[in-house]
């Protein structure tokens, strides 16, 4: 019934809900690479949308992309790639009514098909508060992201950076719920004093 939904319809029209069992098994189960760059665009287009947050869910579970060895496509199709996620990450990272579950699903398409210190510099430039919260929480209770040492060791790095301490101590500031408060101060402690990180997933 799904296949055609999305065979009948309209690109432009086709929604999240129309594409899921799509990104599923596309390539894996049903069609070729072709195919699915023929929906991507679309399917691009609502990773953009608040209300498809499952569609980036398919995305970090399923690693499609990766299935269809993009690295290996023309290279002004990996540029699109990597300019929609870095675009993707940069509207995540500024939505102040984003969520932190939203936020660390998109850090995970990040650390998959975009360029890693372009991401921690956006991150670093964003002054919303759910940003750094995200930051506070994972270095309180782990960050759940599947890492290697090198990776591991460029994230701490960054967490340890003076950027990062400031922007802690700028939420501090601001911040007026005591219990808050406490926990961005105990986060701030931590890296300052470039205690371990926990990383998992």
């Amino acid at each position: 019934m799904e296949i055609k939904v999305i065979t009948t319809k309209p690109l432009k029209e086709l929604s999240s809900e129309d594409l899921s069992h799509f990104i599923r098994f596309a390539i894996s189960t049903f069609g070729s690479i072709d195919d699915y760059k023929h929906f991507l665009p679309r399917i691009l287009e609502l990773m953009l949308s608040e209300s498809s947050t499952h569609i980036i869910d398919d995305f970090t579970c399923f690693e499609k992309l990766n299935y269809a060895e993009w690295e290996t496509w023309p290279e002004n199709e990996i540029q699109i790639i990597k300019v929609f996620f870095a675009e993707l990450w940069n509207e995540n990272i500024n939505n102040e009514e984003n969520t932190e579950f939203a936020i660390g699903d998109c850090f995970c398409l990040m650390k998959m098909y975009g360029n890693i210190k372009k991401t921690l510099d956006l991150w670093t430039k964003s002054k919303t508060e759910i940003s750094t919260f995200f930051i506070v929480n994972g270095v309180l209770n782990g960050f759940a992201f599947r890492t290697d040492d090198n990776f591991n060791k460029i994230i701490s790095d960054w967490l340890y950076s003076d950027p990062i301490l400031d922007k802690l101590e700028k939420v501090f500031f601001n911040q007026k719920e005591k219990e808050l408060s406490n926990r961005i101060a105990i986060a701030h402690s931590i890296l300052e004093n470039k205690y371990p990180i926990s990383f998992s997933f």
